[in-house]
Parts: structure tokens; C-alpha cells; sequence
């Protein structure tokens, strides 16, 4: 592409993007959160899995009985869990023990990740996204007026929300 071609195309995409910021302005977490799927602390590896992928999601979120929200676990937590214990396969063979089973019978307590961001239904797009980054959580619980989780932000949540603006 020509140098005078691609600055042209650029100066398009900027007037497009320029003409949708007021818009952009007006949205909040509301637009962009999706439906969580919820574990509890002592929910089983196995029971996370499923969860996983009966939802159809790379993260679940922690919350007490009344929907407080405690921390997330991703597919990437289960992974590197599972990852360590695989290195640790020898030993499980000598004692007898399965890595896959001791695996399996983890609770959530004890590989949750936590972390300070949340939002509420009218935080603005851009803080959201801005949390996303300067975090670097991919998903941000979002939270009602009693502290309770609602819904869940995700990079491809708010994808969704502004290729539709």
C-alpha cells in the first residue's frame, strides 16, 4: 500500500472512531457484562472443569452462598495446576497416589485468584477498560448496589459491545 493510501485510510478510521466517542462515552459496564458462571470456595477441580465447559468459558467466578464475590479461577489456573502436578507424576507413582485424582479432589479455596478490581453497573466503558489493562485481569466481576455479583466483563464482552457502536 502507498504511503499517501495507507495515511488516508488511517485519517478514515480516525474520523469513524471520532464520531463514535460521545457514544462510547454514554456506555458502562452494564452494556458489556455477560453472564458469569459461579463456583464456591469448596467446589472440586472436577466440578470447575465441568462448569467450564458446560458454560462454554474460560473463567469461573468464586462467590460465597449469597453471591459475594471471593476471586475468579481461569482455565489457565487449571492448567498450571495441573501442569505442576504432572511434574510431580514420579513421586505420585512411588507413593501410589495419582496425580490426576489428588488433581482432581483440589478445592477452589485453594488456587483462587483474587484481586481488587470490580465495577458497578454504571462504571464507564472506558474505566473498565482501562482496569483490563492496568490490572491485567482479563475479566472484571461487576457488582450491585449490595456487594453482590451480577455479571462478568470480558475482553471479548466489550469487543462485542464496541463493534457494535
Amino acid at each position: 500500500m502507498k504511503p499517501i493510501n495507507f495515511i488516508k485510510k488511517l485519517k478514515k478510521e480516525q474520523d469513524i472512531i471520532a464520531s463514535g466517542t460521545e457514544e462510547i462515552k454514554m456506555l458502562t459496564a452494564k452494556d458489556a457484562m455477560i453472564k458469569p458462571a459461579f463456583v464456591h470456595k469448596n467446589d472440586d477441580a472436577d466440578k470447575i472443569i465441568k462448569k467450564l465447559k458446560r458454560e462454554d468459558t474460560n473463567v469461573c467466578i468464586v462467590v460465597t452462598k449469597d453471591k459475594r464475590f471471593v476471586g475468579e479461577i481461569s482455565n489457565e489456573d487449571l492448567i498450571k495446576l495441573f501442569l505442576h502436578q504432572v511434574r510431580c507424576e514420579p513421586l505420585a507413582q512411588e507413593l501410589n497416589i495419582g496425580y490426576r485424582r489428588e488433581f482432581l479432589y483440589k478445592k477452589a479455596k485453594e488456587f483462587i485468584n483474587k484481586h481488587k478490581s470490580t465495577v458497578n453497573l454504571d462504571t464507564s466503558i472506558n474505566r473498565v477498560i482501562e482496569l483490563v489493562y492496568k490490572e491485567g485481569f482479563h475479566y472484571i466481576p461487576v457488582l450491585d448496589k449490595n456487594k453482590k455479583v451480577i455479571g462478568v466483563i470480558t475482553p471479548s464482552s466489550i469487543l462485542n459491545l464496541l463493534e457494535h457502536c
